[in-house]
C-alpha cells in the first residue's frame, strides 16, 4: 500500500469517536450500491477474534447480497481481520477504504 494513502488512513483512524452515526442499514446499503455498483449488506455477529484473544459484544460486517467483481474474496483473502467491528461506521470506513484501493490495484493490472 502506498504510503501516503497508509497514514492518511491511520490518521481518520485516530478521530476521536463522534455522535454522528448511521441510523439502519437502509442509510448504509444505497451509500454501498453507489460507491460499488453492487448490492452489500450489514450483518451482525455476537463473536470475533482479534489478535488471537476470543471477543465478544456486536461485530458489524458488510457482506455481498450475490456474487460480486471479486471484491470480497480479495478482501477477505488480505485482510481477515479486518472484517468485524464495534461500530457500523467502521466496518463501512474499511470496506471503502479498501474497495478503492483494490480498484486501484485491478485497474494498474489491466
Amino acid at each position: 500500500m502506498e504510503e501516503s494513502i497508509n497514514d492518511k488512513f491511520d490518521q481518520i483512524l485516530k478521530l476521536e469517536p463522534g455522535t454522528e452515526k448511521f441510523e439502519s442499514e437502509n442509510q448504509v446499503t444505497p451509500y454501498l450500491r453507489m460507491v460499488t455498483s453492487y448490492r452489500y449488506s450489514l450483518e451482525v455477529s455476537k463473536h470475533r477474534i482479534l489478535e488471537g484473544q476470543p471477543d465478544t459484544g456486536n461485530f458489524y460486517q458488510i457482506i455481498p447480497d450475490r456474487v460480486d467483481n471479486g471484491f470480497f474474496d480479495w478482501y477477505c483473502d488480505n485482510f481477515p481481520h479486518k472484517q468485524l467491528f464495534r461500530t457500523v461506521e467502521m466496518a463501512l470506513l474499511h470496506f471503502v477504504f479498501y474497495w478503492h484501493l483494490w480498484k486501484k490495484e485491478t485497474d494498474i493490472s489491466k
